[in-house]
């Protein structure tokens, strides 16, 4: 086919220059035109054959790809080979369809706005269900200002090799110039957090390296093109990318001509992108053992020289801009606060390559600590919110772990750095001087004074030496007379300060100051408390030194009166600092738990979300019982059953604040809370498959990872979680069938949420999921059944309920996708009569062929069980003595008889009204051990209506 093409292309009219010729025989065409128009008779191109429509699109796209790119075709020829393959596009056969989308590639003109075949192109682009159809849609699209968001969007499609092939689209046709930096960010971010590590592949030897071939190889070039700034750990996920694809001795080779004779880039030189390249290599290369540790000795200076390299930066480019801000105050214009903001970043930056020099060098040490310590009096927290963090975390981490200090000392240091902090800015005037006379006067009293005490001394040791001890002791007095008199003397010579000025001095108590005192107490309990359970031993040596003292104080002293000061910034550190303290006593949090509640619902929103990160730890490490003893407020003890009730409500309704930060904290709180097992509760899952699916959060990235992980783990990690997803499987489906026309939620696929619910319950995913970074996933509990062979009774009473409801299909849909447990015969006998009944009162064609299907599984199970079938008739008497025609019984339908491991036909569905499966109620809301301990399997009866 492709040389017939080709062969037919030679006689093809391309010239432009050629008058046009009208041919009223078809023989009189040139070849390649009557082929083309051989090819597009309504006989082949639709005819029933599915080959034939397929080799016709394939034979016109080699036609059309035989000519020149340049050539100049009949326009009517052009048209009809345009209409002819967008019916073709439209085909039922996906491979028809995939083979019109590349035929229709040279047809599409980009330049016009309303070009059908690229129209086309973005529909099946996105719409069409077969992998196949949009990946050669995707393919062969043109780039415009039009479809590159719509391609752009192909990144997180379903399928894996779409993902792949939207990328090398990407790569191939579109340079880095051509995005904006938004979607830079955002191609990255998303192609490296790719679950398949063939699309990730692809973004690191596609992607990034034509962007970096672009710029010559110039990776300091590249990231000028990038937000390193703003976008930092998306920015580092990239360059790592492309360290990985060169060798160790290349990268330094690379890097060293920014370096001057002493391994520094020059101050002048040192941009954003500069030191982010530079602190990114070296913990790259670190990263790599021993032979890169050797390569970053050639990229760094010693310790010595880089405190003082840290130091001269933060003197003439940092402190500067303190002045400056001051003096211009609201009128700071927006390039002197982007170069601010980009400063800050360097020495942010700098600050973190500090912890990580060469440590072991004492006088290199010391040096450090100083210019950090310096730094960190001087430097303005308003004026440099994100650089005070890593000073303070940098500080403490160098002379908590370098200097081999005890915790008492390292306390001691900040709680001097915060007493000198918040003293008054101007010292207390010191009393007159003394004359140069009565200095000499008083020297001369002080020498005769120290005469006679050696004097004294001599007698002293004589009266000894000739036991004479009552002289000694009269001797002795004189001596202590003598030294007080020359200590008076001495503290003659040394000026006093004015008590009467120094105590009108207040403690500074501003804005800066106390963030500053606050964040460095912070970052020392940070420490402490890492430090203290990085060992069993030291957990217990914590538990019996509980809080020292000195920050006992500095609770009382700074941070519970921070709380109450106007400022937000002061709340939200003061808040954040109290919680820190809070971990290290359980009664120290149970006091404060209150008012961290109290703040998470009524203050500024960054406030409440400090207090509901705190909240969140607190739970996890404590647990509800330990936090809350006893009830919060009366109303809600009357509304609700338990103190985790009362919590878990507050935090669920803070689920639909009006704030983005406030969700996305609330959400991590759920969700980390219910993975610790710290609290169960089916109806907070239940909210968060809603949370999952609901369209007006598609836009809050931070809020669906918190959810994506926890579906992804918390499924599979214990049988308690697992019949939460149990208990919360109907109750969610209900919401999605009964949201009206105006909720979110009626836009949403019920199929696909009933086939997510299905699986996640999967006991065969179970069996396979890996959660032991999470628990020990013990996976016996499954031999006893799962959540399936609940839901398949509870899905039929839902069905039996009403069997005429317009979502009946959904329902029966799922039946087929349950895998039950063969051991439970009386399950599976069950299930016989629950078929039959909704075969008997289902309507719809579709449920009924699930039905049937159902029903086939559950009777092949059975027969591979052996289980024996004995049929009841009407009116029969069973062994117990119930009557089949009772009030429980199944007329007109034949069901097994009870066995000796089965209950008599009471437990039999009845087909002449309508029942449904009693729904288990969600376990209270305690701590975890009794949730396990009062979780037995679950054995679904079913009831009446009425009942119900």
């Amino acid at each position: 086919m492709q040389f017939a093409a080709k062969f037919a292309s030679f006689f093809a009219n391309v010239n432009e220059e050629e008058e046009e010729l009208e041919y009223n025989d078809p023989m009189d065409q040139d070849l390649y035109t009557y082929i083309f128009s051989f090819m597009l008779e309504p006989e082949f191109h639709s005819n029933h054959d599915k080959t034939v429509r397929f080799r016709i699109c394939q034979f016109v796209q080699y036609l059309l790809s035989a000519v020149p790119s340049d050539a100049t075709m009949d326009g009517d020829l052009i048209d009809n080979a345009t209409k002819v393959l967008l019916d073709r596009i439209q085909d039922k056969v996906p491979s028809v369809r995939a083979q019109a989308a590349r035929s229709l590639s040279r047809l599409q003109q980009p330049g016009d706005k309303n070009c059908p075949v690229i129209e086309a192109y973005l529909f099946h682009m996105a719409a069409d269900d077969n992998t196949s159809v949009r990946s050669a849609a995707l393919s062969a699209i043109s780039l415009t200002t039009k479809t590159l968001p719509e391609v752009i969007d192909r990144i997180r499609d379903i399928s894996e090799s779409v993902r792949k092939i939207a990328f090398q689209v990407l790569s191939q046709k579109v340079g880095i110039k051509a995005l904006t930096s938004s979607q830079r960010l955002h191609l990255i971010k998303q192609g490296l957090l790719d679950g398949s590590e063939a699309v990730r592949n692809v973004v690191k030897k596609h992607l990034l390296q034509a962007w970096l071939l672009s710029f010559k190889g110039n990776i300091l070039q590249l990231f000028k093109k990038l937000d390193v700034v703003g976008a930092f750990e998306t920015c580092s996920d990239a360059i790592v990318a492309m360290f990985e694809s060169s060798s160790m001795t290349d990268l330094v080779q690379g890097f060293l001509p920014l370096l001057n004779e002493e391994k520094l880039v020059e101050h002048d030189a040192l941009v954003p992108e500069a030191v982010f390249y530079w602190s990114q290599l070296c913990n790259f290369l670190r990263s790599k053992g021993q032979d890169g540790e050797n390569q970053v000795e050639d990229l760094l200076p010693t310790t010595f020289i880089f405190a003082s390299y840290i130091e001269k930066y933060m003197t003439q480019y940092l402190l500067p801009f303190v002045e400056r801000i001051e003096s211009l105050r609201e009128d700071f214009p927006q390039e002197e606060e982007d170069d601010k903001i980009e400063k800050e970043f360097v020495a942010e930056q700098l600050v973190k390559m500090a912890v990580k020099m060469d440590l072991s060098d004492d006088a290199g040490r010391r040096k450090l600590v100083e210019v950090l310590k310096t730094a960190y009096e001087q430097i303005d927290v308003l004026c440099f919110p994100c650089l005070t963090s890593p000073l303070a975390e940098s500080l403490l981490k160098i002379d908590y772990h370098s200097a081999n200090k005890t915790e008492e000392e390292h306390i001691a240091l900040v709680a001097n750095m915060i007493s000198s902090a918040r003293e008054g800015t101007s010292p207390a005037p010191t009393q007159d001087c003394l004359s140069e006379e009565q200095i000499v006067d008083c020297k001369l009293k002080i020498a005769k004074v120290s005469v006679k005490i050696n004097e004294a001394n001599e007698h002293l040791e004589e009266f000894i030496t000739d036991k004479n001890f009552e002289e000694a002791s009269k001797m002795q007095k004189v001596i202590d007379d003598l030294k007080e008199e020359k200590r008076e003397l001495e503290e003659d010579l040394i000026p006093k300060p004015n008590d009467e000025v120094l105590s009108q001095v207040p403690e500074k108590d501003d804005a800066g100051t106390l963030i500053k005192c606050l964040k460095l107490m912070t970052e020392l309990l940070s420490s402490i408390f890492l430090s203290r359970m990085s060992s069993k031993q030291r957990r217990r040596r914590s538990q019996v030194l509980g809080m020292n003292p000195t920050i006992l104080q500095l609770l009382e002293t700074l941070v519970l009166p921070s709380i109450l000061i106007p400022a937000p910034e002061v709340r939200g550190e003061a808040v954040k600092c109290l919680a820190t303290s809070c971990m290290f006593s359980v009664r120290l949090a149970a006091q404060h738990f209150p008012l961290f509640m109290k703040i998470a619902q009524a203050d500024v929103y960054n406030v409440r979300v400090e207090a509901i990160n705190a909240a969140n730890d607190f739970l996890r490490i404590f647990g509800i019982n330990n936090l809350v003893t006893g009830p919060m407020e009366e109303n809600e003890v009357r509304l609700y059953s338990g103190a985790s009730t009362v919590v878990l409500s507050k935090f669920m309704n803070m689920l639909e604040d009006e704030e983005s930060e406030v969700r996305e904290a609330s959400a991590c709180l759920l969700t980390r809370v219910l993975i610790s097992h710290r609290i169960l509760s089916s109806v907070v899952v239940s909210r968060l498959i809603l949370l999952w699916y609901n369209p007006s959060t598609s836009e809050e990235s931070k809020l669906l990872q918190h959810v994506n992980a926890f579906l992804d783990a918390f499924p599979y990690m214990s049988k308690a979680a697992h019949d939460c997803i149990e208990f919360a499987f109907l109750p969610t489906l209900r919401i999605f069938f009964n949201a009206p026309p105006s909720s979110p939620y009626a836009s949403v696929d019920i199929n696909n949420v009933s086939a997510f619910l299905v699986c996640i319950t999967r006991p065969s995913i179970i069996e396979k999921a890996d959660v032991s970074h999470l628990c020990d996933h013990d996976k016996k509990w499954l031999e006893e059944g799962s959540a399936h062979d609940n839901l398949a009774v509870m899905i039929s009473n839902e069905v039996l309920s009403d069997p005429k409801s317009p979502h009946v299909n959904v329902l029966c849909r799922m039946l087929p996708m349950l895998e039950l447990n063969i051991k439970l015969t009386d399950n599976l006998k069950s299930l016989i009569p629950l078929c039959d009944s909704m075969l008997e009162e289902v309507t719809d064609k579709a449920a009924i062929r699930h039905l049937k299907k159902f029903l086939s599984q559950v009777q092949l199970l059975i027969k591979n069980a052996n289980i024996p079938t004995i049929y009841v008739e009407e009116n029969e008497t069973t062994e117990d003595g119930a009557t089949a025609m009772d009030e429980q019984s199944v007329p007109e339908v034949k069901t097994p008889p009870p066995s000796e491991n089965t209950k008599p036909s009471a437990d039999l569905p009845s087909s002449k009204r309508k029942s449904r499966a009693k729904f288990i109620e969600s376990p209270p809301l305690g701590d975890f051990n009794s949730i396990i301990l009062n979780s037995p399997r679950v054995n679904l009866t079913r009831i009446s209506t009425d009942e119900v």
